[in-house]
């Protein structure tokens, strides 16, 4: 796209006139390609509010649009981290992967990178069994208390604990059901979408134009197939977390401080 092409997804006289702040965000997510939908033979009627115009067969998400929708689902992450809420992050495509991965560590919050088990939230029981599993196995591993096993017998258990840690490692710190998902790559993660509609547990997805925004509640038309889009998008999200976390435990240190307070006043 040529410089005045780039510059109309800013500068849109139809649209009022935006801080310094947002026209510095919006000039970021242009630079790294996040405008860059799909072919129109491939979309998704239901994004067409999304999409500002059509070039060269190729739909162009509307920048404006995208940066008020990943506000909102920043907005709301962060209210639901702040009263105590559990997040968890979704991404096994290759060019969402890694970040989710970076992400769900450095913010030690489940995330899940490898295939999505079905029933991971509906069956979540099950799953949770599973989990246990893999924590007992390395609790039993690093006391030593495996070592009363033959070989053979460590051997098939380190490939069972191969293979639990392969779908479940990023999820050993859900002890419960989450309160809100943040899908990476919605077309690609709709069985995931879905069991969180079934569940009633409120969902973000970036998704590109042949996705159904309505399968989440937070939807954010994007460019989801580069990798710098993605990580620009997660700035957002790991913003939002931090900032609720920050938040959670300065209201738990005003409780304890208060009820401290309570307590002399009753001495």
């Amino acid at each position: 796209m040529d410089e005045v092409e780039t510059e109309e997804l800013i500068n849109d006289e139809k649209e009022p006139v935006i801080n310094s702040e947002s026209k510095l965000a919006l000039r970021n997510m242009m630079e790294v390609g996040l405008f860059y939908g799909l072919s129109k033979s491939r979309t998704n009627p239901k994004t067409k509010p999304y999409i500002a115009s059509t070039k060269s067969g190729i739909e162009i998400i509307d920048l404006r649009k995208m940066l008020e929708s990943v506000k909102k689902a920043s907005e709301f992450l962060k209210e639901k981290i702040k009263n105590g809420g559990l997040p968890l992050l979704v991404g096994t495509t290759p060019s969402v992967k890694k970040t989710v991965n970076e992400l769900g560590k450095k913010l030690s919050v489940p995330y899940v990178t490898e295939r999505w088990l079905g029933g991971t939230l509906t069956n979540f029981k099950s799953i949770s069994a599973r989990i246990e599993e893999l924590k007992k196995l390395k609790q039993d591993k690093e006391s030593g208390n495996l070592d009363k096993y033959t070989k053979k017998e460590r051997l098939l258990i380190d490939k069972r604990m191969e293979k639990l840690d392969k779908f479940f490692s990023g999820l050993q710190t859900m002890n419960k059901l989450p309160d809100v998902v943040v899908i990476f790559d919605l077309k690609n993660h709709e069985i995931v979408a879905r069991e969180t509609k079934k569940l009633g547990i409120k969902s973000i997805a970036v998704l590109n134009t042949n996705a159904d925004p309505e399968l989440v509640s937070y939807p954010v038309v994007a460019n989801d197939r580069n990798p710098k889009s993605i990580e620009f998008l997660a700035t957002f999200i790991e913003k939002a977390i931090e900032e609720g976390k920050k938040e959670a435990q300065k209201i738990t240190i005003e409780k304890a401080d208060k009820e401290k307070e309570k307590e002399k006043g009753n001495d």
